[in-house]
């Protein structure tokens, strides 16, 4: 319990940084991220296991990337195409995943794949400070929250931290939204 609540504890402090545009967020991000992957082990949630990996190398070189720089610190707009190619990403992903998870004990294998490849596209996009990754987001919290309520040993911690999630999720992308039109 003390991995699931030191991620939830870390996920609010980065949560809400991340909603006002700052670059430590990314701090608390990675220490989240090492909190998760050991819960998720002890959960058989491979897929967040593989994810969480992969996010502690995304915190690093999202800490690089939100420097200080103009160009850096620019929020943008995901083109027709980007949504194009990360929704397509995400369906085709969940559904491979999901065929490999299914081999597994892994309880949740088509949310567990759906929340994995979501996530990771999210969390590039958020990198990249593309506004679509609270859009992302958004949906990708309210499938986590699910997929941590109906574990066999539910994680309420982690499913009251993604359902505040969803509501950063709108804030950030009101906040996001007015810091990209200032930015003109």
């Amino acid at each position: 319990m003390i991995f699931e609540i030191g991620a939830t504890i870390l996920g609010l402090i980065q949560g809400l940084l991340v909603m006002l545009n700052k670059r430590s967020n990314w701090i608390f991000y990675i220490l989240q991220m090492l909190f998760l992957i050991v819960f998720s082990a002890m959960n058989h949630l491979y897929g967040d296991i593989a994810n969480n990996s992969i996010y502690l190398v995304m915190g690093v070189i999202g800490f690089i990337l939100w420097n200080k720089s103009k160009d850096s610190s620019k929020i943008t707009k995901a083109s027709i195409k980007e949504k194009i190619v990360y929704v397509s990403i995400i369906a085709v992903g969940t559904i491979i995943m999901s065929c490999v998870l299914k081999n597994t004990d892994d309880p949740l294998p088509i949310l567990d794949s759906f929340t994995t490849i979501s996530s990771l596209i999210a969390t590039y996009y958020m990198m990249k400070k593309k506004l679509d990754t609270w859009v992302i987001w958004f949906i990708n919290d309210i499938f986590y929250a699910i997929e941590y309520f109906i574990l066999p040993d539910q994680a309420l911690y982690l499913f009251a931290l993604n359902i505040v999630w969803t509501f950063m999720a709108v804030g950030s992308y009101i906040n996001w939204n007015k810091i990209m039109k200032g930015q003109k």
